[in-house]
């Protein structure tokens, strides 16, 4: 039964993502969707996809300054190489953490690291990968509450304004409570207790490192946004920056609930209904996010690219106990 789970889940979230692509598409008249995509500029996609490649970059820059608290002394190419392949497992592992499950695998199975006497454990490469996924999802709401709050002119649905400045707010209260967890965690006891006391130290003393994470990811995702505009010009659509700046967040906060095969479906329901706001109609609703999918899924591929190359561990290796 245990092993039959993840692929009931995985099934269960196949059938949500077809179904929801199904009710969309067939609330829109299929030929204009066509000619959407029939007339889409391919050299803002490309444009697009660059740009993209670019700030994953900058991620990568963002997991390694919250590695180095941590003892983590992996160099940096490595840290991308393991990012990029991170970005493979996010799109097309099933589930939203099989990147950050490969992620933690090849830090702590990195060789010239281990030969160098720098190994790292389990536990620290993961809260490296926790960290990274909490700063980015944090600066991400933060950034949908401030361009709701600076232009409030949109008609956005009060149900989605509402839903954005609670769940801000709740992270916020997050932020200010998670440092009172290290002085409730015992000081001895179970080992993972105790190098869970020693990370949360590690960064109270270099909060530098959770400032910079931070900024990087507000420059990551103003860029992100400007991804937007883009995908708008390549479709003939006015996409203003300042409402980008609150569909980008709102729509991928809304994708990472994981009720669906990496947020297919629920992401292109989201533009469809905030696009809908200045005035964009269904199908050039879905042909947007849809071509947005399409960027992500071909700079993923990249990532697919290097996880080949990879000489140690082999890849079957890797898919097996990073699974498990």
């Amino acid at each position: 039964m245990k092993k039959a789970k993840p692929l009931i889940i995985l099934l269960l979230k196949v059938v949500v993502s077809g179904g929801l692509l199904a009710y969309l598409l067939s609330r829109i008249h299929p030929e204009r969707f066509l000619q959407t995509f029939a007339t889409a500029k391919f050299s803002y996609i490309g444009l697009a996809m660059l740009v993209y490649l670019v700030t994953q970059g900058f991620s990568a820059v963002r997991w390694t300054a919250l590695a180095r608290p941590l003892g983590i002394k992996t160099p940096f190419k490595a840290m991308l190489r393991y990012y990029l392949i991170g970005m493979f497992f996010n799109l097309f592992a099933p589930g939203t953490v099989g990147g950050d499950v490969s992620r933690v695998y090849y830090l702590v199975r990195d060789e010239d690291m281990r030969a160098q006497g720098h190994s790292v454990t389990t536990v620290h490469a993961t809260m490296s990968v926790l960290m990274d996924r909490a700063i980015g999802m944090v600066v991400l709401v933060w950034l949908g509450t401030a361009g709701l709050l600076l232009f409030p002119d949109y008609a956005v649905p009060h149900t989605a304004r509402v839903a954005t400045f609670l769940l801000s707010v709740g992270l916020l209260l997050g932020a200010l409570i998670t440092p009172l967890l290290r002085r409730l965690l015992p000081e001895d006891g179970h080992h993972l207790l105790v190098k869970l006391r020693l990370m949360f130290r590690s960064y109270r003393t270099h909060w530098r490192a959770l400032l910079e994470a931070a900024l990087l990811s507000l420059v990551v995702h103003l860029i992100q946004a400007w991804i937007h505009v883009l995908m708008g010009r390549a479709l003939d659509l006015n996409v203003p920056y300042s409402f980008a700046i609150i569909v980008y967040p709102l729509v991928g906060t809304f994708a990472a609930i994981p009720i669906s095969l990496n947020g297919l479906g629920l992401r292109e329901g989201g533009y469809i209904f905030l696009l809908a706001v200045i005035g964009i109609g269904n199908e050039k609703g879905i042909a947007f996010g849809l071509l947005l999918f399409l960027v992500v899924a071909l700079d993923s591929l990249i990532g697919g690219l290097v996880f080949l190359l990879q000489q140690s561990p082999r890849p079957d290796n890797a898919l097996r106990e990073g699974a498990s």
